[in-house]
């Protein structure tokens, strides 16, 4: 009886057992046997996966796996590209679903995803690289004098001819090999763009078959199993999505940026047409590149939100995603937060430095910074951040704070994350509270730091101009989360109003939202203060060494100097209506108001400074824009107008009353200071001829300006000299009790506040002889006396 039932049967027989056979495909058909394809190459051996595809992520495969979700069985590679980071996760042991409408890409993810066995043998190799007469002509008559050498297009014919011998994984593999060869070569770049000599391959036809054998070797060598069915597919992604099951999804989408917006079809539509040798296909004849017509729509400025919108609502099922993108992207960032967090996902954002080589130029647009966003479903996302940190061992006796720039936009929704943790009813807004990086006040803020003790912001105070009065808190921190941005992170937190409880709040709300309030400010105390020039460490500012004494915050012998903060914990937040420290940390939402970042300007500048300066206040902004919107109903105009000028009206009261509690305030020191200073030269000797007399000087010496009393003071110490002289042997028993130390140094004890918003002067402390002080002292009393302004008190009142 017979062993095999056809010849073909006994020489796929005879060619298992001897490997130096040589097959003819020609001769044995396409369902020739397997021939000693390469066997499976253990993981230390195996090549890494290299494409010259637009936009690959192979550099960034590894930042990716870092921050995949623990736990992740199954992911869906949703615009696999090139299929290297559904590559990636294969290696990973993960099952991998991968999906492109472009068929070069389908080929390649079925070549090396949902295979797991299937090589090319050596002869099949060869056989890909053999004469065919009956081989078409296509790419010589479209295409000759672009793209490839003399020689090259009647070779891509050929090969693509032999091609169709194979079937199965066997033909993905060599349509995949072929494609990626036309891709790469000398000269030229990835994608075919152009037809000069720029964009020409300068490989001969015996190169390219080199580089294609090499390549298909190489894909032979990246064929593994990982125990997993692994599939790949070729649909629109709006029709995949909604039925897709995984426990995450990657995407790698085409996005429009601020320098150009790429059509993946357009770009590659040689090799996308060389897959079905442009069958179906009608190539455009006037073009200078040839490619064909496609209804594929381009992902523009214009209709990327809708994109995005559509195919993230398509994919809300699946509990986590990654999103790959880049700045200067559209949609910008916080509208991509606000479009995640639509769809009950809380979402963290990755940056990282990256270059994209294959760009037809460099420069700006090839140096980006990439994103990832990170996203979770929104009760986990809550409860992580419900984790509190350890308490710190000692408590903080500095304390700091940094205004943060606000920037408040019209109709859009509310787009942050942990909107959903403040209490109904109460107002919200989103805002960064910190940066890394040195402020204008010298407060260094590092990474670690902030990474680290970011969620001791929340639960603490929302407060009027650094108020301590419990009448001025207005809200509250309800969330805070660190992100990384261009300059290492930044503090993200969303705070509320509480508009139910107090009136105080309810007109904070109205002036946020009115861009009249357009500034807040960060509070917080730190254990320990390091000094950048000579590192030492100090835990009280009365011990501060002479460079944060005198020079903190400007240079010293050209070397910045500034005080870096450890052990910070934050302690709220003041409403401001000024410029402070942190010029670039802005406000990102106000309830349903978002802001509108400035394009000119990426976000997060290491200087913490303003590159550009708006042309109008958001006030102003908010009334040239205000007729556009609301042209449509004249009564709510005038409603809008006669409610913002009641707001002005309550403003400049306001901002009056504050005047007169400041005079106020003002005038009670000054007389508290005058009624010391008499009081101690009454002590001295000094006596006055009637209670009117002594009012009258209590009353001239309280209205001097600080230089004029100053130097008063200075002249009636040098007055009873002997009286005061037996004062002091009096007292001198009295300061003995403390130790010799003088009463002024206990203050120095107190921790000290600053506002980041007010930077002090720094004291002037040039010597004036003896002699000065008194002639000038005198000549002031005697101006005041006579009713005539000191020429101090002039300069100061100018």
């Amino acid at each position: 009886m017979e062993l095999f039932a056809t010849d073909l049967e006994r020489l796929a027989f005879l060619l298992e057992a001897d490997a130096a056979l040589t097959l003819d495909p020609d001769t044995l058909g396409s369902e020739a046997a397997e021939q000693s394809a390469p066997e499976e190459l253990p993981p230390e051996k195996r090549p890494k996966y290299i494409t010259n595809y637009i936009g690959s992520k192979q550099k960034l495969v590894d930042w990716i796996w870092k921050h995949t979700p623990e736990g992740t069985g199954t992911v869906l590679d949703a615009f696999s590209g090139s299929a290297v980071v559904a590559y990636m996760y294969k290696t990973k042991g993960l099952q991998v679903i991968a999906n492109d409408r472009l068929r070069y890409c389908h080929h390649a993810a079925k070549a090396i995803i949902e295979n797991n066995s299937v090589r090319l043998s050596e002869d099949e190799i060869e056989a890909l690289l053999a004469d065919n007469a009956k081989a078409g002509s296509f790419v010589q008559d479209n295409f000759k004098g672009i793209f490839f050498a003399k020689g090259v297009h009647a070779l891509i014919d050929t090969i693509r001819a032999n091609c169709d011998k194979l079937s199965g994984f066997k033909k993905d593999i060599a349509l995949f090999g072929l494609g990626k060869t036309c891709m790469s070569g000398k000269g030229g770049f990835g994608h075919f763009s152009s037809s000069t000599d720029y964009g020409r391959r300068q490989d001969t036809p015996d190169e390219f078959k080199d580089r294609l054998r090499k390549n298909l070797q190489r894909i032979n060598a990246l064929v593994f199993d990982n125990d997993k069915e692994n599939k790949a597919y070729r649909q629109d992604i709006n029709d995949l999505l909604p039925k897709a099951k995984a426990d995450l999804a990657y995407f790698d989408p085409p996005y429009a940026t601020e320098f150009s917006t790429t059509n993946y079809e357009r770009a590659y539509h040689f090799v996308e047409g060389l897959m079905t040798y442009w069958e179906g296909l009608e190539i455009k004849a006037d073009t200078k590149v040839k490619y064909y017509e496609t209804d594929h729509k381009t992902v523009t400025k214009a209709n990327a939100n809708e994109f995005f919108q559509t195919f993230l609502g398509n994919a809300k099922q699946i509990p986590h995603w990654l999103i790959s993108y880049r700045d200067h992207a559209y949609p910008n960032e916080q509208e991509m937060k606000r479009i995640i967090g639509s769809f009950g996902k809380q979402s963290r954002m990755k940056s990282k430095d990256h270059h994209y080589a294959i760009t037809s130029k460099h420069g700006e647009a090839s140096n980006a910074k990439e994103r990832l966003f990170v996203c979770a479903p929104g009760a986990k996302a809550s409860a992580e951040r419900e984790e509190k940190p350890v308490p710190m061992a000692a408590a903080a006796n500095f304390h700091t704070s940094i205004p943060v720039d606000i920037r408040l936009g019209e109709g859009e929704r509310l787009a942050t994350e942990a909107m959903d943790v403040g209490s109904a009813g109460d107002p919200q807004f989103s805002f960064v509270l910190c940066r890394t990086g040195t402020n204008k006040n010298g407060d260094h803020f590092t990474a670690e730091e902030l990474s680290g003790r970011h969620m001791t912001a929340v639960n603490k105070k929302v407060d009027l101009q650094h108020s301590q009065e419990f009448n001025d808190i207005v809200g509250g921190i309800v969330a805070a989360d660190y992100l990384e941005d261009d300059n290492g992170g930044r503090v993200e937190c969303v705070g509320e109003l509480y508009v139910h409880d107090t009136p105080a709040a309810r007109l904070a709300y109205k002036l946020m939202k009115r861009g009249i309030i357009s500034q807040v400010s960060m509070e917080c105390d730190y254990q320990e203060g390091e000094c950048s020039v000579c590192h030492k460490r100090f835990q009280n500012k009365a011990d501060y060494c002479t460079h944060l004494r005198k020079f903190k915050g400007r240079d010293f012998n050209g070397q910045p100097v500034f005080e870096i903060l450890h052990g910070v914990t934050f302690t709220g937040l003041g409403l401001l209506d000024r410029k402070g420290a942190d010029e670039n940390a802005r406000i990102l939402q106000v309830a349903s108001l978002q802001s509108q970042p400035d394009q000119s300007q990426p976000e997060g500048d290491s200087t913490m400074e303003d590159k550009t300066k708006p042309t109008d206040d958001p006030a102003v902004e908010a009334a040239k824009k205000k007729p556009a919107q609301q042209e449509g109903d004249p009564a709510r105009v005038s409603d809008l107008e006669k409610e913002n000028r009641q707001l002005k009206a309550q403003v400049a009261e306001l901002q009056k009353r504050v005047q007169e509690l400041e005079a106020e305030q003002k005038a009670a020191a000054c007389r508290s200071r005058a009624k010391k200073l008499l009081t101690r030269l009454e002590k001295q000797g000094l006596s006055f001829a009637s209670d009117e007399d002594r009012e009258a000087e209590l009353k001239r010496l309280a209205e001097l300006s600080d230089e004029a009393f100053a130097a008063t003071e200075a002249a009636y110490e040098r007055l009873p000299k002997s009286a005061k002289a037996d004062k002091d042997k009096e007292e001198k028993p009295a300061d003995s009790d403390h130790g010799g130390k003088p009463a002024a140094k206990a203050s120095t004890e107190t921790p000290l506040r600053s506002d980041a918003g007010v930077r002090p002067h720094d004291v002037d402390d040039r010597k004036v002889s003896l002699e000065d002080r008194l002639r000038d002292g005198f000549m002031a009393a005697y101006r005041n006396r006579v009713g005539e302004d000191s020429p101090e008190h002039s300069q100061i009142n100018a």
